[in-house]
């Protein structure tokens, strides 16, 4: 048996019919719901979208929707059966035989279950003779039937072969309602799956619906426990994703419908996980390679912002160990710990496009002993992963794997074997500086990255499906220059957590860059863990480093928040550092240096007890301080 058949609602997508039915096809889609307002803005015929999604390879799977079917007004009731009629002779030339019927959200819907089963017994009749179906689908705020239960029961006793059931996950779950009755339909009798996820919001559904749906793995819903239930009823018809969305109605149509399909793939993955491997006909990705933590990061700055750049770093224990005289990289150490500085123009190595005016992480790199394996899992999830081989330096084609995680950074799965080959290509040895006695920083805690508004949802579905990693609840951080929206995701591996923290900007620096707009006080920073905090910040000074300027008033609400001992108050206010304690124990120390550039920060920390935050609750403090600078 073969896995189901992918489609999606062409309302998903942005641009005109055709571009997204040839976006779809490239994205790797069997078929595709026409959505009626689609079709009646195209300048081509039924029949030449039928002969084009021919020609695409696709199928129409479904033809949405029809409103309002039922009515208490025996005549509006028979003109709706006339329009239906019309819609047949739309979909014949489609060639599309499934018609989506909603129930109906008027004060004039029928409000009697034996009455709405006559009624809907009319249409399949119909329906019957022109050789359509109709997939009955409850609205979440339909007046009379707005659950699946309810949908289903009216379906059951109409008992018709034309006449089945449409379930919609947002319907569904948006309701609270349990999927557990799913299983007790016949898959037969589901004439169609529509998907979507949606975060948790406070708000009229139907508001939710219309401009908050987005693709399995971008939201809260469970939509592995939804989908398990479907493959327990025995549906075979094709998982389709139904979205309602401002932000994707706005984004490339080619990138959207790409994630698109790599949703369904993740959703398949995550039901097929909660089933016998043997029994499952889902898409089921090869498994992910083993992954250790965070070793090195390369950071483009341009010659402007070099300097300041390698002054930072040096205040943080790192020191020039060597440098690159063909491509324009310092290399900084400390301890394991390995940073690059691309000091060229237009850093063309290590992030192309990235303006050198604004230092950005461009690659992080994360130690893998099987890089090839998560290239393996990457391109089953339709991801781009190239395999990079390092200039100068022969034999290291497999090394390292590559992917793209915003416009500006990669994500780098770096064999053991990579680390000496490519440090072996930095040909110039500056002279060695006294090292501090001990590493000021040990490792990197968490990497905090500034993602304009239409990537967001789609770096959040690549790092969850490639990667495994888990979303924490999001918090939306109030601040001086105004608010924004923060998703932490973290991914436990075999010698700690790697941390990453995505933070909502409004747009790009212009139509062409790659980077976010810059936001006054800097998003992007990097989180170096420490042993001791304390220590940490003085050996900072004694290299130089002038701690931010924290208002004494942020120390006397500490005072009063927390059973702090003064003495390790005063420590505190001296050094600028910040705290939190998350009540179970657990405590967070960390102090910042001042942006680099227009954006890019760094930070030291240490956890104590099990705290799992990042000190969010610092965040106004922290930005404050900064635009004293």
């Amino acid at each position: 048996m073969t896995a189901p058949r992918t489609s999606v609602a062409t309302v998903s997508l942005s641009g005109s019919l055709r571009e997204k039915m040839t976006a779809i096809a490239d994205a790797g889609f069997d078929g595709f719901e026409v959505f009626e307002a689609d079709l009646i803005a195209s300048p081509f015929s039924p029949s030449d979208i039928a002969k084009q999604a021919a020609d695409l390879g696709l199928s129409v799977d479904l033809y949405q929707p029809f409103r309002d079917l039922d009515s208490a007004d025996d005549r509006r009731y028979q003109r709706n059966l006339g329009r239906l009629q019309r819609k047949f002779d739309v979909m014949e030339q489609l060639g599309c035989n499934l018609l989506l019927v909603c129930s109906s959200p008027l004060p004039g819907a029928v409000t009697e279950d034996e009455r709405l089963v006559e009624q809907l017994l009319g249409a399949a009749d119909i329906a019957q003779e022109r050789g359509m179906r109709l997939a009955y689908e409850a609205l979440a705020w339909g007046t009379h039937v707005n659950t699946y239960r309810h949908a289903w029961d009216v379906v059951r006793r109409a008992d018709h072969d034309a006449l089945g059931t449409c379930l919609d996950s947002f319907h569904i779950l948006s309701r609270g309602d349990d999927p557990a009755g799913i299983s007790d339909i016949p898959g037969e009798k589901i004439f169609f799956l529509q998907l979507a996820d949606a975060p948790r919001l406070k708000m009229d559904v139907l508001q939710w619906s219309r401009h908050h749906r987005c693709f399995p793995g971008q939201g809260n819903f469970d939509l592995p426990e939804f989908g398990s239930r479907v493959v327990d009823s025995g549906y075979a018809g094709p998982w389709s994703l139904e979205i309602f969305n401002d932000v994707f109605r706005e984004s490339a149509t080619g990138r959207t419908a790409a994630d698109a399909h790599r949703s369904l793939l993740y959703l398949q993955e995550k039901v097929a996980e909660r089933r016998s491997p043997t029994s499952s006909t889902l898409f089921e990705a090869p498994a992910a390679g083993p992954i250790e933590n965070i070793v090195s990061l390369r950071v483009a700055a341009g010659p402007v912002e070099a300097g300041g750049l390698g002054r930072t770093l040096r205040h943080l224990g790192f020191d020039m160990t060597a440098a690159h005289s063909r491509h324009g990289l310092q290399l900084f150490t400390q301890g394991p710990l390995a940073v690059a500085v691309d000091t060229t123009v237009d850093s063309l190595w290590t992030s192309p496009g990235v303006p050198a005016h604004l230092p950005a992480v461009a690659q992080i790199g994360v130690r893998s002993d099987d890089p090839a394996q998560w290239q393996t899992r990457a391109r089953a999830f339709g991801v781009s992963a190239d395999s990079v081989s390092m200039p100068g330096v022969a034999g290291t084609d497999h090394d390292v794997v590559r992917m793209s995680v915003t416009g500006a950074t990669s994500l780098d799965l770096r064999s053991r074997a990579s680390a000496g080959a490519w440090q072996s290509a930095f040909d110039l040895v500056p002279r060695q500086p006294d090292s501090p006695a001990a590493p000021i920083v040990e490792s990197v805690d968490h990497i905090a990255l500034a993602v304009p508004a239409d990537s967001w949802d789609g770096i959040m579905l690549l790092l969850r499906s490639v990667f495994g990693m888990t979303p924490h609840e999001g918090q939306d951080v109030v601040d001086a220059v105004g608010t924004v929206r923060s998703q932490a995701l973290t991914l436990p591996t075999e010698n700690g957590t790697v941390r990453l923290s995505l933070n909502m900007v409004p747009g790009r620096s212009s139509s062409t860059d790659t980077l976010p707009a810059a936001r006054r006080g800097g998003v992007s920073h990097v989180g170096f863990a420490c042993a001791d905090v304390l220590s940490a910040a003085e050996q900072m000074t004694a290299r130089g480093f002038g701690s931010l300027r924290i208002s004494p008033n942020y120390y006397l609400d500490l005072a009063a928040r927390f059973d702090l001992d003064q003495d390790l108050l005063t420590q505190l206010e001296k050094h600028g550092i910040l705290y939190d304690a998350d009540g179970s124990g657990g405590e967070f120390f960390h102090f910042f240096t001042p942006v680099v550039g227009e954006d890019l920060f760094f930070e030291v920390c240490e956890r104590r007890g099990g705290y799992d935050g990042y000190g969010e609750v610092n965040s106004a403090v922290r930005l404050a301080a900064q635009l004293q600078r």
